[in-house]
């Protein structure tokens, strides 16, 4: 049985990023298993690829501690690394009925 995963909340977030950052922005795609389907995973979430350093050292810090952090999170998910329009991509199929 396909099944589809339907999240407009995150497909209008991952949007808004895309607009607002450009389409070359680093993500980590994030997915999931449901009980309805345990064969297959699903695109849940994502968080921002590794910061990119700019002229100012204090945010680059910051923003690398919290990657870090966010990364470590993953030790135990499926996850994959990508663009964030690739991403968008692969949730606009992903929330196409089966």
């Amino acid at each position: 049985m396909n099944v589809s995963y339907n999240n407009e909340e995150l497909l209008e977030e991952v949007y808004q990023d895309m607009l607002e950052f450009g389409e070359k922005l680093e993500v980590i795609a994030i997915y999931s298993v449901f009980p309805e389907n345990q064969d297959k995973y699903y695109i849940t979430d994502y968080i921002w690829g590794e910061p990119v350093h700019d002229s100012d050292m204090d945010i680059y810090e910051e923003e690398m501690k919290l990657y870090e952090k966010e990364l470590a999170t993953l030790e135990y998910t499926k996850h994959e690394k990508m663009t964030i329009v690739t991403l968008y991509t692969k949730l606009l199929e992903q929330n196409k009925i089966l």
